[in-house]
């Protein structure tokens, strides 16, 4: 019975030592290496945390990343990464929230960490290493038990602080599993990793190679806006396996970057995070038509995706693309607002998720965790616990799910998902913001922000924004209205702002 994520490198580092598993901008690390240089960080890191401690990982995405991550595992923690280009005042908020003993981070990023009130240990692994001081602490991983925190990523939440989402080993091993028995990934497959490992869709293209002995090259951030050299890049590596957000395949589609040139070794097209247009998946089928294309849906507290959908035909540019059938081992229910079970073809419910893949919860959030993570309303007989998306799903005939928008006021952008209400939250901060609301344009991909103020300019708003919000949440159209329009109950009346929007 496999208990621990470590298994599949342990594993893999004896079949295939010298296979390179992670290659970056400036170095590779094989598979026996990855193993050895985790240990080895293990045991110098290993006196400053005990099992079943958080442990903050801050630094650009490369390969000591990776090796950091395994680290952690290794002496029976559980990571939690940070962008490291993230506001001051976020990583602020998640190192007050994590009140982690220990932070690793690189030479690049240690002045970011040095800026935070933080009174714990710091190691620098790019730097020299210490002598071991705990060879054993790189044992501590083979006690662990499968429900164990894995990782905590932090999302968007609607109050202003972000949510940290717990995931189990159990988890991530029943999802990597049936990941590869959909995608049919094998050693022969060479990952181009998109997102940034801070981010849940990363999870695929860290731990699918340690399990199949696959490698995964890490994709500078720079070169998805320039998609030729993007092309270039994935040939030069020999990359035939893209699981990306939505957003970043759009972009080559858009920009024409197929008149260019076609990558030569791609042949597994997986994307996830967003809605997929059809006229660009078309882009890509015309450019690719061998390729294996995959629609993958799921949230964070999901373990990255619980559905998915082959896609076995050539696609219009007007067509729907369904989110599909569940993972093995893994339930949906489709309830409606009576918590009543929806079987019949048609009929728009919430889609809800049984089984391991579930979260653990929110860290340190037990409030929230009982309003997402709640008792199957169809099963009184014993515990059945079901993560309430707030999605809307509905079924067709043949049993296949599609995907119907939010219920809340909750969205996916650029293969993030954002709380409007955050958004709001920290502009109405700012000193002259009155009233705001946050509206989104799911067809041009924009959020808008209104806001009432007669002294504050939208520039100013923009850039006070950026203090507090990754860039992908701060919004490409700010409007200032000197007062908003309302409803007859005195609340913001939302569709008149929503006529203001662009067309």
């Amino acid at each position: 019975m496999q208990t621990n994520v470590l298994t599949y490198l342990e594993h893999t580092w004896v079949q295939q030592p010298d296979k390179v598993a992670f290659t970056d901008e400036h170095a590779s690390v094989t598979f026996a290496a990855l193993r050895n240089r985790a240990r080895a960080l293990c045991a110098c890191a290993g006196p400053y945390f005990r099992m079943g401690d958080p442990v903050l990982v801050i630094m650009e995405k490369s390969v000591h990343t990776v090796v950091s991550y395994l680290a952690v595992l290794y002496g029976g923690g559980y990571y939690i990464p940070i962008d490291a280009a993230l506001p001051p005042a976020r990583i602020q908020a998640i190192f007050a929230l994590a009140d982690a003993p220990l932070v690793l981070t690189d030479s690049k990023t240690k002045a970011v960490v040095d800026a935070m009130p933080y009174a714990g240990t710091v190691i620098t692994v790019d730097a020299p290493v210490a002598p071991a001081g705990d060879a054993s602490a790189a044992n501590r991983w083979l006690t662990c038990c499968d429900t164990d925190a894995m990782y905590v990523i932090f999302t968007s939440g609607s109050t202003g602080t972000p949510k940290g989402v717990v995931t189990s080993h159990r988890a991530v091993i029943d999802y990597i599993d049936a990941f590869t028995e959909v995608t049919g990934i094998t050693d022969a497959d060479v990952f181009g990793n998109q997102a940034p490992l801070d981010y849940v869709a990363a999870i695929r293209d860290l731990y699918l190679p340690m399990k199949t002995g696959a490698s995964t090259v890490l994709i500078p951030r720079k070169l998805f806006s320039v998609p030729a050299r993007l092309f270039d890049y994935l040939d030069a590596h020999a990359i035939t396996t893209l699981c990306w957000v939505v957003s970043a395949l759009c972009i080559p589609a858009k920009l024409d970057a197929f008149a260019y040139k076609v990558p030569r070794y791609v042949r597994k097209v997986i994307f996830t995070g967003a809605v997929m247009p059809a006229k660009y998946l078309a882009v890509w089928q015309r450019a690719l038509p061998d390729a294996l294309y995959v629609n993958h849906y799921g949230p964070t507290e999901i373990t990255a995706s619980c559905t998915y959908h082959i896609i076995d035909h050539p696609v219009s540019a007007t067509e729907q693309i369904p989110i599909g059938r569940p993972y093995r081992n893994t339930g949906i229910l489709l309830l409606d607002e009576a918590g009543h079970k929806i079987e019949a073809a048609g009929v728009k419910g919430e889609i809800c998720v049984r089984g391991t893949c579930l979260a653990s919860g929110y860290f340190r959030d037990p409030v929230k965790s009982a309003e997402a993570f709640v008792q199957n309303p169809t099963n009184a007989r014993y515990t059945d616990p079901i993560y309430r998306t707030g999605d809307l799903g509905s079924y067709d005939e043949q049993g296949i799910l599609w995907f119907h928008g939010r219920t809340d006021n909750q969205i996916k952008h650029m293969g993030h998902r954002i709380e409007l209400g955050e958004v709001e939250h920290a502009a109405k901060s700012m000193r002259g913001v009155e009233e705001c609301c946050c509206l989104y344009d799911t067809e041009k991909e924009l959020l808008y922000l209104f806001y009432e103020s007669q002294t504050v300019s939208p520039g100013e708003v923009s850039a006070y924004l950026r203090t507090l919000l990754p860039t992908f949440m701060v919004p490409r159209r700010l409007v200032a209205m000197a007062r908003f329009p309302l409803r007859f109950n005195g609340k913001t009346d939302v569709q008149a702002l929503r006529e203001n929007m662009e067309p």
